[in-house]
Protein backbone atom coordinates (compact mmCIF):
# COMPACT_ATOMS: atom_id res chain seq x y z
CA UNK A 1 0.00 0.00 0.00
CA UNK A 2 2.89 2.36 0.76
CA UNK A 3 4.18 1.75 -2.78
CA UNK A 4 1.15 3.52 -4.26
CA UNK A 5 0.55 6.18 -1.59
CA UNK A 6 2.09 9.05 -3.55
CA UNK A 7 0.94 7.79 -6.95
CA UNK A 8 -2.84 8.00 -6.51
CA UNK A 9 -4.15 11.31 -7.82
CA UNK A 10 -4.35 13.85 -5.00
CA UNK A 11 -8.05 14.56 -5.67
CA UNK A 12 -8.95 11.27 -3.94
CA UNK A 13 -9.41 11.66 -0.16
CA UNK A 14 -11.16 8.39 0.65
CA UNK A 15 -9.31 5.69 2.63
CA UNK A 16 -6.10 7.74 2.69
CA UNK A 17 -3.95 8.56 5.70
CA UNK A 18 -4.43 12.10 6.99
CA UNK A 19 -7.28 12.83 4.58
CA UNK A 20 -11.05 12.67 4.92
CA UNK A 21 -14.44 14.23 4.31
CA UNK A 22 -13.37 17.49 5.96
CA UNK A 23 -10.74 18.05 3.25
CA UNK A 24 -13.24 17.68 0.42
CA UNK A 25 -15.97 19.73 2.09
CA UNK A 26 -13.48 22.53 2.79
CA UNK A 27 -12.19 22.38 -0.79
CA UNK A 28 -15.72 22.65 -2.17
CA UNK A 29 -16.48 25.62 0.05
CA UNK A 30 -13.24 27.39 -0.90
CA UNK A 31 -13.92 26.87 -4.62
CA UNK A 32 -17.39 28.39 -4.28
CA UNK A 33 -16.11 31.24 -2.08
CA UNK A 34 -13.24 32.25 -4.36
CA UNK A 35 -15.14 32.11 -7.65
CA UNK A 36 -18.28 33.81 -6.32
CA UNK A 37 -16.12 36.59 -4.84
CA UNK A 38 -14.99 37.35 -8.41
CA UNK A 39 -18.58 37.01 -9.66
CA UNK A 40 -17.73 33.87 -11.64
CA UNK A 41 -19.83 30.74 -11.98
CA UNK A 42 -18.81 27.20 -11.14
CA UNK A 43 -20.52 24.34 -12.98
CA UNK A 44 -20.64 21.09 -10.98
CA UNK A 45 -21.75 17.54 -11.65
CA UNK A 46 -22.23 15.18 -8.70
CA UNK A 47 -21.85 11.75 -10.31
CA UNK A 48 -23.39 8.74 -8.60
CA UNK A 49 -22.10 5.25 -9.39
CA UNK A 50 -24.42 2.25 -9.24
CA UNK A 51 -23.11 -0.51 -6.94
CA UNK A 52 -19.58 0.80 -7.38
CA UNK A 53 -17.71 -1.74 -5.24
CA UNK A 54 -19.57 -4.71 -6.71
CA UNK A 55 -18.92 -3.68 -10.32
CA UNK A 56 -15.12 -3.49 -10.24
CA UNK A 57 -13.73 -5.35 -13.26
CA UNK A 58 -11.04 -7.58 -11.79
CA UNK A 59 -9.05 -7.91 -15.01
CA UNK A 60 -8.84 -4.11 -15.19
CA UNK A 61 -7.88 -4.09 -11.51
CA UNK A 62 -4.92 -6.47 -12.05
CA UNK A 63 -3.78 -4.40 -15.02
CA UNK A 64 -4.00 -1.28 -12.88
CA UNK A 65 -1.88 -2.83 -10.12
CA UNK A 66 0.72 -3.75 -12.71
CA UNK A 67 0.72 -0.21 -14.15
CA UNK A 68 1.40 1.15 -10.65
CA UNK A 69 4.55 -0.98 -10.57
CA UNK A 70 3.51 -3.27 -7.73
CA UNK A 71 5.60 -6.34 -6.98
CA UNK A 72 4.54 -9.29 -9.15
CA UNK A 73 4.41 -11.55 -6.09
CA UNK A 74 1.98 -9.20 -4.33
CA UNK A 75 -0.27 -9.04 -7.40
CA UNK A 76 -0.25 -12.83 -7.63
CA UNK A 77 -1.15 -13.12 -3.93
CA UNK A 78 -4.07 -10.73 -4.38
CA UNK A 79 -5.29 -12.61 -7.45
CA UNK A 80 -5.24 -15.86 -5.49
CA UNK A 81 -7.61 -14.30 -2.92
CA UNK A 82 -10.13 -13.62 -5.67
CA UNK A 83 -9.66 -16.81 -7.69
CA UNK A 84 -12.71 -19.12 -7.74
CA UNK A 85 -14.58 -16.92 -5.25
CA UNK A 86 -18.20 -17.95 -4.73
CA UNK A 87 -21.17 -17.24 -2.48
CA UNK A 88 -24.63 -18.42 -1.55
CA UNK A 89 -27.73 -16.80 -0.07
CA UNK A 90 -29.28 -17.80 3.25
CA UNK A 91 -33.00 -17.15 3.74
CA UNK A 92 -34.72 -18.30 6.95
CA UNK A 93 -32.00 -20.86 7.59
CA UNK A 94 -32.15 -22.32 4.06
CA UNK A 95 -29.19 -21.97 1.67
CA UNK A 96 -29.26 -21.40 -2.07
CA UNK A 97 -26.92 -23.10 -4.53
CA UNK A 98 -23.39 -21.73 -4.66
CA UNK A 99 -22.62 -19.32 -7.50
CA UNK A 100 -19.39 -17.78 -8.75
CA UNK A 101 -18.45 -14.12 -8.28
CA UNK A 102 -16.53 -12.74 -11.23
CA UNK A 103 -16.35 -9.04 -10.40
CA UNK A 104 -16.24 -6.61 -7.49
CA UNK A 105 -13.90 -6.26 -4.51
CA UNK A 106 -14.27 -8.44 -1.41
CA UNK A 107 -16.55 -6.95 1.23
CA UNK A 108 -14.90 -6.64 4.63
CA UNK A 109 -11.38 -7.24 3.32
CA UNK A 110 -8.83 -4.70 4.62
CA UNK A 111 -7.27 -4.45 1.15
CA UNK A 112 -10.55 -3.61 -0.62
CA UNK A 113 -10.55 0.18 0.02
CA UNK A 114 -6.98 0.42 -1.29
CA UNK A 115 -7.79 -1.70 -4.34
CA UNK A 116 -10.90 0.36 -5.05
CA UNK A 117 -8.89 3.59 -4.90
CA UNK A 118 -6.42 2.21 -7.44
CA UNK A 119 -9.28 1.13 -9.69
CA UNK A 120 -10.96 4.55 -9.50
CA UNK A 121 -7.64 6.22 -10.23
CA UNK A 122 -7.43 4.29 -13.49
CA UNK A 123 -10.92 5.57 -14.38
CA UNK A 124 -9.73 9.16 -13.88
CA UNK A 125 -6.74 8.99 -16.21
CA UNK A 126 -8.63 10.23 -19.29
CA UNK A 127 -9.91 13.22 -17.32
CA UNK A 128 -6.48 13.86 -15.83
CA UNK A 129 -4.76 14.43 -19.18
CA UNK A 130 -7.57 16.53 -20.69
CA UNK A 131 -7.27 20.33 -20.79
CA UNK A 132 -10.33 21.22 -18.72
CA UNK A 133 -11.52 22.23 -15.25
CA UNK A 134 -11.23 25.33 -13.08
CA UNK A 135 -8.10 27.43 -13.29
CA UNK A 136 -7.04 28.52 -9.80
CA UNK A 137 -3.69 30.27 -9.77
CA UNK A 138 -1.06 27.77 -10.86
CA UNK A 139 -3.42 24.83 -10.32
CA UNK A 140 -6.30 23.34 -12.28
CA UNK A 141 -9.08 21.67 -10.30
CA UNK A 142 -11.06 19.12 -12.29
CA UNK A 143 -12.72 16.95 -9.67
CA UNK A 144 -12.84 15.82 -6.06
CA UNK A 145 -13.44 12.28 -4.83
CA UNK A 146 -14.14 10.55 -1.57
CA UNK A 147 -14.06 6.86 -2.53
CA UNK A 148 -16.79 6.74 -5.21
CA UNK A 149 -18.43 10.08 -4.31
CA UNK A 150 -17.31 12.27 -7.18
CA UNK A 151 -17.89 15.89 -8.14
CA UNK A 152 -16.63 17.35 -11.44
CA UNK A 153 -15.93 21.08 -11.90
CA UNK A 154 -16.06 23.15 -15.08
CA UNK A 155 -16.11 26.80 -16.11
CA UNK A 156 -19.02 26.40 -18.54
CA UNK A 157 -21.93 24.10 -19.32
CA UNK A 158 -20.28 22.97 -22.56
CA UNK A 159 -17.06 22.06 -20.77
CA UNK A 160 -18.99 20.21 -18.05
CA UNK A 161 -20.85 18.21 -20.69
CA UNK A 162 -17.55 17.21 -22.28
CA UNK A 163 -16.07 16.17 -18.93
CA UNK A 164 -19.15 14.20 -17.86
CA UNK A 165 -19.25 12.40 -21.23
CA UNK A 166 -15.55 11.60 -20.97
CA UNK A 167 -15.87 10.33 -17.41
CA UNK A 168 -18.95 8.26 -18.22
CA UNK A 169 -17.11 6.65 -21.15
CA UNK A 170 -14.07 5.86 -18.99
CA UNK A 171 -16.22 4.31 -16.24
CA UNK A 172 -18.35 2.34 -18.68
CA UNK A 173 -15.25 0.96 -20.39
CA UNK A 174 -14.18 -0.48 -17.03
CA UNK A 175 -17.53 -2.06 -16.21
CA UNK A 176 -18.91 0.74 -14.02
CA UNK A 177 -22.33 2.35 -14.46
CA UNK A 178 -23.34 5.94 -13.72
CA UNK A 179 -26.75 6.22 -12.07
CA UNK A 180 -28.19 9.08 -14.14
CA UNK A 181 -31.28 9.45 -11.94
CA UNK A 182 -29.15 10.13 -8.84
CA UNK A 183 -26.52 12.21 -10.62
CA UNK A 184 -27.18 15.95 -10.22
CA UNK A 185 -25.92 19.20 -11.71
CA UNK A 186 -25.58 22.53 -9.89
CA UNK A 187 -24.21 25.96 -10.78
CA UNK A 188 -22.65 28.11 -8.07
CA UNK A 189 -23.56 31.73 -8.87
CA UNK A 190 -24.42 35.00 -7.15
CA UNK A 191 -27.28 36.01 -9.44
CA UNK A 192 -30.84 35.34 -8.35
CA UNK A 193 -31.72 34.26 -11.89
CA UNK A 194 -30.76 30.64 -12.39
CA UNK A 195 -28.31 29.70 -15.15
CA UNK A 196 -29.62 26.77 -17.16
CA UNK A 197 -27.18 23.87 -17.39
CA UNK A 198 -28.46 21.01 -19.55
CA UNK A 199 -26.20 18.00 -19.12
CA UNK A 200 -26.99 14.59 -20.60
CA UNK A 201 -25.59 11.13 -20.02
CA UNK A 202 -26.24 8.85 -22.98
CA UNK A 203 -29.21 11.01 -23.94
CA UNK A 204 -30.76 11.17 -20.47
CA UNK A 205 -31.14 14.71 -19.08
CA UNK A 206 -29.53 15.18 -15.66
CA UNK A 207 -31.55 17.07 -13.07
CA UNK A 208 -30.27 20.53 -12.16
CA UNK A 209 -30.66 21.39 -8.47
CA UNK A 210 -30.33 24.50 -6.29
CA UNK A 211 -28.78 22.60 -3.39
CA UNK A 212 -27.05 19.27 -2.88
CA UNK A 213 -25.87 17.25 0.11
CA UNK A 214 -22.25 16.26 -0.52
CA UNK A 215 -20.47 14.16 2.12
CA UNK A 216 -23.10 15.10 4.68
CA UNK A 217 -22.96 18.87 4.14
CA UNK A 218 -25.54 20.89 2.24
CA UNK A 219 -24.22 23.13 -0.54
CA UNK A 220 -26.45 25.89 -1.91
CA UNK A 221 -26.07 27.45 -5.34
CA UNK A 222 -25.45 30.88 -3.79
CA UNK A 223 -22.55 29.51 -1.73
CA UNK A 224 -24.07 30.56 1.61
CA UNK A 225 -24.01 28.47 4.77
CA UNK A 226 -27.45 29.27 6.23
CA UNK A 227 -29.17 26.11 5.03
CA UNK A 228 -26.33 23.81 6.05
CA UNK A 229 -26.25 25.29 9.56
CA UNK A 230 -30.04 25.06 9.81
CA UNK A 231 -29.75 21.44 8.74
CA UNK A 232 -27.39 20.83 11.68
CA UNK A 233 -29.86 22.58 14.01
CA UNK A 234 -32.72 20.38 12.81
CA UNK A 235 -30.58 17.25 13.19
CA UNK A 236 -29.72 18.35 16.73
CA UNK A 237 -33.38 18.86 17.56
CA UNK A 238 -34.15 15.34 16.34
CA UNK A 239 -31.38 13.98 18.56
CA UNK A 240 -32.82 15.88 21.53
CA UNK A 241 -36.21 14.37 20.84
CA UNK A 242 -34.79 10.86 20.63
CA UNK A 243 -32.79 11.28 23.85
CA UNK A 244 -35.47 13.12 25.82
CA UNK A 245 -36.50 10.15 27.97
CA UNK A 246 -32.88 9.31 28.85
CA UNK A 247 -31.98 12.91 29.64
CA UNK A 248 -34.98 13.28 31.97
CA UNK A 249 -34.44 9.94 33.67
CA UNK A 250 -33.27 10.10 37.29
CA UNK A 251 -32.10 6.49 37.01
CA UNK A 252 -29.19 7.62 34.83
CA UNK A 253 -26.42 9.61 36.49
CA UNK A 254 -25.68 13.16 35.38
CA UNK A 255 -22.18 12.04 34.43
CA UNK A 256 -23.57 9.35 32.11
CA UNK A 257 -26.08 11.74 30.58
CA UNK A 258 -23.33 14.29 29.95
CA UNK A 259 -21.29 11.55 28.28
CA UNK A 260 -24.26 10.81 25.99
CA UNK A 261 -24.68 14.53 25.33
CA UNK A 262 -21.02 14.86 24.32
CA UNK A 263 -20.95 11.65 22.29
CA UNK A 264 -24.21 12.08 20.35
CA UNK A 265 -25.56 15.64 20.30
CA UNK A 266 -22.32 17.62 20.10
CA UNK A 267 -20.86 15.75 17.06
CA UNK A 268 -24.24 16.09 15.32
CA UNK A 269 -24.15 19.87 15.73
CA UNK A 270 -20.47 20.20 14.87
CA UNK A 271 -20.29 18.11 11.69
CA UNK A 272 -18.77 20.15 8.88
CA UNK A 273 -18.41 23.23 11.10
CA UNK A 274 -14.62 23.54 10.68
CA UNK A 275 -15.05 25.82 7.67
CA UNK A 276 -18.36 27.54 8.39
CA UNK A 277 -18.64 31.27 7.82
CA UNK A 278 -21.40 32.14 10.25
CA UNK A 279 -23.08 35.01 12.08
CA UNK A 280 -24.36 35.64 15.61
CA UNK A 281 -27.81 34.38 14.65
CA UNK A 282 -26.30 31.03 13.70
CA UNK A 283 -24.39 30.82 16.99
CA UNK A 284 -27.65 31.47 18.86
CA UNK A 285 -29.47 28.73 16.96
CA UNK A 286 -26.75 26.17 17.67
CA UNK A 287 -26.51 27.24 21.33
CA UNK A 288 -30.29 26.93 21.79
CA UNK A 289 -30.20 23.26 20.76
CA UNK A 290 -27.51 22.45 23.30
CA UNK A 291 -29.26 24.38 26.08
CA UNK A 292 -32.45 22.42 25.43
CA UNK A 293 -30.49 19.22 26.11
CA UNK A 294 -28.93 20.60 29.30
CA UNK A 295 -32.26 21.90 30.64
CA UNK A 296 -33.82 18.52 29.98
CA UNK A 297 -30.99 16.92 31.94
CA UNK A 298 -31.76 19.11 34.98
CA UNK A 299 -35.54 18.86 34.64
CA UNK A 300 -35.86 22.55 33.77
CA UNK A 301 -37.66 24.51 31.08
CA UNK A 302 -37.58 28.11 29.83
CA UNK A 303 -40.28 29.17 32.30
CA UNK A 304 -37.95 28.38 35.21
CA UNK A 305 -35.90 31.45 34.25
CA UNK A 306 -32.53 29.89 35.14
CA UNK A 307 -29.50 31.51 33.52
CA UNK A 308 -27.61 29.52 30.90
CA UNK A 309 -24.35 30.02 32.79
CA UNK A 310 -25.88 28.46 35.92
CA UNK A 311 -27.20 25.49 33.93
CA UNK A 312 -23.80 24.88 32.33
CA UNK A 313 -22.13 25.04 35.73
CA UNK A 314 -24.56 22.54 37.27
CA UNK A 315 -23.96 20.14 34.36
CA UNK A 316 -20.20 20.53 34.66
CA UNK A 317 -19.91 21.81 31.10
CA UNK A 318 -16.48 23.31 30.45
CA UNK A 319 -16.88 24.34 26.80
CA UNK A 320 -20.25 24.88 25.16
CA UNK A 321 -20.76 23.69 21.59
CA UNK A 322 -20.24 27.18 20.11
CA UNK A 323 -16.84 27.40 21.81
CA UNK A 324 -15.98 23.90 20.59
CA UNK A 325 -16.89 24.88 17.04
CA UNK A 326 -14.65 27.95 17.21
CA UNK A 327 -11.79 25.85 18.56
CA UNK A 328 -12.38 23.40 15.74
CA UNK A 329 -12.18 26.22 13.20
CA UNK A 330 -8.82 27.35 14.60
CA UNK A 331 -7.45 23.79 14.68
CA UNK A 332 -8.51 23.25 11.07
CA UNK A 333 -7.01 26.58 10.02
CA UNK A 334 -3.69 25.60 11.59
CA UNK A 335 -3.87 22.17 9.95
CA UNK A 336 -4.39 23.68 6.49
CA UNK A 337 -1.60 26.23 7.02
CA UNK A 338 0.81 23.38 7.83
CA UNK A 339 -0.44 21.17 5.01
CA UNK A 340 1.87 19.90 2.27
CA UNK A 341 1.81 22.12 -0.83
CA UNK A 342 1.03 19.09 -3.01
CA UNK A 343 -2.34 18.53 -1.36
CA UNK A 344 -5.28 19.76 -3.44
CA UNK A 345 -6.85 21.21 -0.30
CA UNK A 346 -3.83 23.47 0.25
CA UNK A 347 -3.62 24.41 -3.44
CA UNK A 348 -7.25 25.52 -3.47
CA UNK A 349 -6.84 27.36 -0.16
CA UNK A 350 -3.89 29.48 -1.32
CA UNK A 351 -5.02 29.94 -4.94
CA UNK A 352 -6.12 33.27 -6.36
CA UNK A 353 -8.93 33.37 -8.92
CA UNK A 354 -8.57 35.95 -11.67
CA UNK A 355 -11.33 38.48 -12.25
CA UNK A 356 -12.95 41.56 -10.78
CA UNK A 357 -14.63 41.64 -7.41
CA UNK A 358 -18.43 41.60 -7.74
CA UNK A 359 -20.54 44.66 -6.99
CA UNK A 360 -21.92 45.33 -3.54
CA UNK A 361 -20.62 44.53 -0.10
CA UNK A 362 -18.02 41.73 -0.17
CA UNK A 363 -19.06 38.53 1.55
CA UNK A 364 -17.26 37.37 4.65
CA UNK A 365 -14.70 34.72 3.82
CA UNK A 366 -13.31 31.79 5.76
CA UNK A 367 -10.18 33.79 6.58
CA UNK A 368 -12.39 36.63 7.88
CA UNK A 369 -14.16 34.14 10.14
CA UNK A 370 -10.81 32.98 11.52
CA UNK A 371 -9.73 36.59 12.08
CA UNK A 372 -12.93 37.43 13.95
CA UNK A 373 -12.57 34.33 16.13
CA UNK A 374 -8.99 35.25 17.02
CA UNK A 375 -9.92 38.88 17.78
CA UNK A 376 -12.48 37.76 20.35
CA UNK A 377 -9.65 36.33 22.43
CA UNK A 378 -12.08 34.22 24.46
CA UNK A 379 -11.02 30.79 23.26
CA UNK A 380 -8.98 28.92 25.86
CA UNK A 381 -6.23 26.72 24.51
CA UNK A 382 -7.00 23.01 24.65
CA UNK A 383 -4.66 21.16 27.04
Amino acid sequence: MEETHGKIWYVQAGFRKGMGCTDQVFSMRMIAEKFLAKNQKVFCAFMDLEKAYDRVDRNVLWQTLNSFGLNAGLIQALRSLYRDSSACVRINGAYSDWFGIQKGVRQGCVASPWLFNLFMDSCLQTLKVEECGLRMGESTVKCLLYADDQVIFASSAAELQMMVTLMNWSLKERGMKVNASKTKVMVFEREESKTLCEIRIEGELIEQVDEFVYLGCLFSRDGRYDKDIERRVNAGNRVNGALHAIMRSQNVSTKSRMAIHNAVLVPTLMYGSESWVWQKKHESRINAVEMRSLRSMLGLNLNDRVRNSVIKQKCGLQDDVVTRIKKGMLRWFGHVERMNEERVTKQIYVAEVKGRVGKGRPRRRFIDQIGDTLKMGQIRSTP
